[in-house]
């Protein structure tokens, strides 16, 4: 048997509760004016744990994987860079200072060309740059396109940042000039364990 909320005596239930032109007593305005701050004041703080933690845990993730990008395009410069400076000093040790000088010329050349890409990148892919209000929003939220194919992932969008695709090319440019192969992210190894032995 149900029981009709009419029958019951609780004043949520009783016309007169609502009825504004009936004048309540100061005291029962006060505490309704208490309740109803307090709850919202509830309402905003339990919002804020949920939501704030969630942003954090997205934004973390993709500034994560955007960081170790990032460090892996200025990684992949300093190799090479490193790599003609220990073969101008193997050249030097091996030949003797006045040896092998068209080799060690074009050597240099080649270092001031790595160099100056290299401090390019350290400029347009600091922190900063890559973080800032041209790419993100102040909610956090990337501004450039990625385009979704239905499986995206935080390094999908990373690989869709401009400064990434723009370095990308870049430093894939300079490694394959100087004789190494860069694999794009997501490239698998053709047929195989990966075990090279």
């Amino acid at each position: 048997m149900a029981i009709h909320p009419s029958s019951v005596q609780n004043p949520a239930y009783d016309d007169d509760y609502y009825d504004t032109s009936t004048p309540h007593p100061e005291s029962t305005v006060r505490l309704a004016s208490k309740h109803t701050t307090e709850g919202y004041r509830d309402g905003i703080t339990t919002s804020k744990q949920q939501y704030i933690q969630e942003g954090f845990d997205e934004g973390y993730i993709l500034g994560a994987a955007l960081g170790l990008k990032v460090g892996e395009l200025l990684g992949v410069l300093e190799g090479i860079v490193g790599t003609i400076n220990g073969l101008l000093a193997s050249l030097d040790k091996n030949t003797g200072l006045t040896g092998g000088g068209e080799d060690r010329e074009a050597l240099k050349e080649q270092l001031q060309r790595h160099k100056k890409v290299r401090e390019t990148a350290r400029q347009e892919l600091a922190l900063e740059k890559v973080f800032g209000k041209e790419y993100f929003g102040e909610d956090g939220v990337w501004k450039w396109s990625a385009e979704d194919d239905g499986d995206m992932t935080f390094d999908d969008i990373v690989l869709q940042h401009p400064l990434v695709v723009k370095w990308g090319i870049i430093v894939k440019e300079q490694a394959e000039g100087f004789g190494l192969e860069i694999r794009d992210d997501g490239e698998a190894e053709d047929g195989g364990s990966g075990d090279d032995s």
